[in-house]
């Protein structure tokens, strides 16, 4: 489990400093930072560049196959050089040399490196592919394709404790299944070693992933240092938040009133509970007569099974919506057999950890075989708390097999609450954003780009932009709160090119996927409707099309309208045949038709389309999602034909077109235009109208 970093050290990450080695009267050892090990590879052809610390002033040397570099160390401790001109092959040794210290790195190889970063669909691995990879995994043995990456966390040092790992069955599962697909087919093609670093992290807006200057580039600087400073100062905001809630609570009289439902037995299992009222679930307490909210005790009786008896184990009860503006409004005391075990509702006390309630640490001399006794008491302000789930789960170190738990609870009231004065709501006090609500900006650069950034690699892989969708949609705050879905396009351009800043490519070759179907298939009213994430593909669309060396796959075809696609392989294939196209001039084709003209013709509107590969294909039938719109701008769903290598569209409903939309929906599932080569057109939109 992570553990709380002190907040001093989270402003040095987080902010963007680096801890550098301070000088010393003692001589200090060589050191690297972790990507720098035994098995790495080293990107050929161009600049491979090592960096690390050593006493100020040493004179380093480092030699891999006969080509010898050197640096000197200043006045920190710091130095760096580069290889240049690396031919693929290996195994090598690396040998730096620095004061009385050697440092040798074994079975090192060159090659080709790609970082293979993103969301939540890049950080899955084959494992979580279940039987869909299960082939691929028992077939994945290659020791020139070699993996490393950084933990899944929030603060620290991502990639400390990582090594690199070669292909094979007993390793990959836990890989990222996008990337390895990638760099599978990549490695088919290319004949030489690959190295692949993967970076990622579960449900990261790209704000998270832009660093400051990345933000000075698009006038947004001064919102995101103030962003960071107040993360900054949550060491002092946290407290300060707190007295003014206790304050505020006593002012308003909405004060805990004290517990008096322990002392007369009502967590114990020998207490009658005849005059107890049942509720069916956590999440309305209505029935209960506390419009105002007060103090209510839940309890319920579980069955253990008797192998379970006498071993420590875990309880979590539901997930609150206890964040921000919510905190506070419940918290709760956990009981086991008349036992204190934990509490819930008091995230806000750990926001630099996570968003989520720890579960309840129950010890084995508490656990009996038969009935067990778990009680709550919670001090709620409402009569419908908001919880995210309310059931009840139990964990243990050896998996045991747990009864299955009915939703409803027995309750009793302790007190009530007063009602609110007029002014109590709006005189609340807030509380400070943590680094999840907020979408921090520049976190994920600082966490996991930044400390890798110059590793000598070939190309980045990005899979990323579910989380910018709920984040424009105001599911998160942001700062980004005041701009329209399709500022991803100014958003995404200006994070290619902070990466070939850090990196010093102009032109790091930069493939990423379109997003796919996300979302349920929604037609309201019959008729097409508004659509952010469709905002979103057509600037990832637009990003391909106007900033050099990048390339796009499409991948309307593959998600089936859920938000993480189970299949990652056609996603790492398509990626693959995207880097072997752009960066490496293989000519295969790696995406969809592309919509280039219109032209009206009457009642119809005729498009053409770029990447043919061998012409257009209708696959299942008619043409589908496509629509039509006149002057008026208001579209509607029309008939669409092939003719040749173009497709016309057209409704008797609208006789004087001027537009056309095709797979403008959050989830198109119907889009069935593709090329000889089978491969999916992207969603696309002939007009330039103001999006609502």
């Amino acid at each position: 489990m992570m553990k709380r970093i002190p907040l001093h050290f989270l402003r040095l990450v987080l902010c963007g400093f680096v801890l550098e080695a301070s000088a010393s009267n003692l001589q200090a050892a060589i050191k690297l930072p972790p990507f720098f090990g035994d098995g790495m590879v080293l990107q050929r052809g161009g600049p491979a560049p090592l960096w690390g610390t050593a006493s100020p002033g040493d004179s380093i040397k480092a030699q891999l196959n006969g080509q010898t570099i050197s640096a000197t160390a200043d006045n920190n401790g710091n130095w760096s050089a580069a290889f240049k001109g690396l031919t693929a092959g290996g195994p090598y040794t690396l040998t730096i040399k620095g004061g009385s210290d050697t440092v040798s790195f074994s079975n090192v190889l060159v090659g080709d490196v790609w970082l293979c970063a993103g969301e939540m669909n890049m950080a899955s691995t084959l494992g979580d592919m279940g039987a869909l990879a299960k082939d691929d995994v028992a077939a994945a043995t290659d020791p020139q394709l070699r993996w490393f990456g950084s933990k899944s966390m929030m603060f620290g040092d991502a990639f400390q404790g990582r090594t690199w790992t070669d292909t094979t069955p007993a390793t990959i599962s836990t890989d990222s299944a996008v990337a390895y697909y990638f760099a599978r087919d990549l490695r088919r093609k290319i004949n030489v070693p690959v190295g692949i670093i993967v970076a990622t992290s579960q449900f990261s807006p790209l704000q998270t992933w832009l660093s400051p200057e990345g933000f000075d580039s698009i006038g947004l600087g001064p919102e995101a240092r103030t962003a960071l400073d107040e993360f900054n100062n949550l060491d002092t905001a946290t407290p300060r938040f707190l007295r003014d809630l206790a304050a505020w609570e006593k002012t308003c009289n909405r004060q805990d009133p004290g517990n008096k439902g322990f002392a007369q037995g009502w967590a114990d299992p020998k207490t009658d509970t005849g005059d107890w009222k049942r509720i069916s679930n956590l999440g309305d307490l209505s029935s209960l007569d506390i419009p105002n909210g007060g103090v209510v005790w839940i309890r319920k009786s579980v069955d253990m099974p008797a192998e379970t008896a006498g071993k420590d184990i875990s309880l979590s009860i539901g997930i609150l919506s206890n964040e921000s503006s919510e905190f506070g409004n419940v918290l709760g005391t956990v009981y086991f057999n008349n036992r204190e075990v934990g509490t819930l509702g008091d995230c806000l006390k750990r926001v630099y950890v996570s968003r989520e309630q720890p579960p309840s640490k129950v010890p084995g001399n508490l656990v009996i075989p038969g009935a067990n006794v778990i009680a709550v008491r919670l001090f709620t302000q409402e009569q419908k708390p908001h919880w995210k789930k309310t059931d009840l789960k139990f964990n243990s170190a050896d998996k045991s097999a747990w009864p299955s738990v009915t939703p409803d609870w027995l309750a009793k009231v302790e007190a009530k609450l007063p009602p609110q004065p007029p002014d109590a709501v709006a005189g609340r006090p807030v509380p400070p954003n943590s680094p999840f609500q907020s979408g921090l900006p520049s976190i994920y650069y600082n966490l996991l780009l930044k400390p890798i950034a110059g590793y000598g690699i070939k190309g980045v892989v990005w899979y990323q932009g579910e989380a910018d969708n709920e984040t424009f949609l105001g599911d998160m705050p942001t700062i980004l709160k005041s701009w329209p879905p399709f500022f991803y396009r100014k958003l995404l351009p200006a994070f290619i090119a902070d990466l070939r800043r850090h990196w010093h490519q102009p032109d790091l070759p930069f493939c990423f996927a379109q997003l796919p179907a996300m979302k349920a298939h929604i037609h309201p009213n019959g008729q097409p409707q508004k659509s952010d994430v469709a905002q979103c593909r057509e600037s990832q669309l637009l990003t391909w099309q106007t900033v050099p060396n990048t390339g796009m796959i499409i991948s309307i075809d593959l998600g089936n309208g859920i938000l993480t696609p189970p299949n990652k392989k056609p996603f790492g294939e398509r990626l693959a045949l995207a880097a072997l196209a752009k960066t490496y001039g293989q000519k295969v084709d790696f995406s969809g038709p592309i919509y280039d003209s219109m032209a009206v013709e009457g009642g119809k509107i005729r498009l053409k389309f770029n990447y043919l590969a061998g012409g257009l294909v209708a696959q299942n039938g008619p043409l589908k999602d496509f629509a039509i719109a006149g002057a008026d701008q208001k579209f509607i769903w029309a008939d669409a034909a092939l003719d040749g290598d173009t497709v016309v569209v057209s409704s008797p409903s609208v006789p004087a077109p001027v537009a056309v939309r095709y797979g403008w929906l959050d989830t198109p599932l119907n889009c069935n235009l593709y090329n000889k080569e089978g491969l999916p057109a992207s969603p696309f939109r002939t007009d330039d109208w103001p999006m609502p």
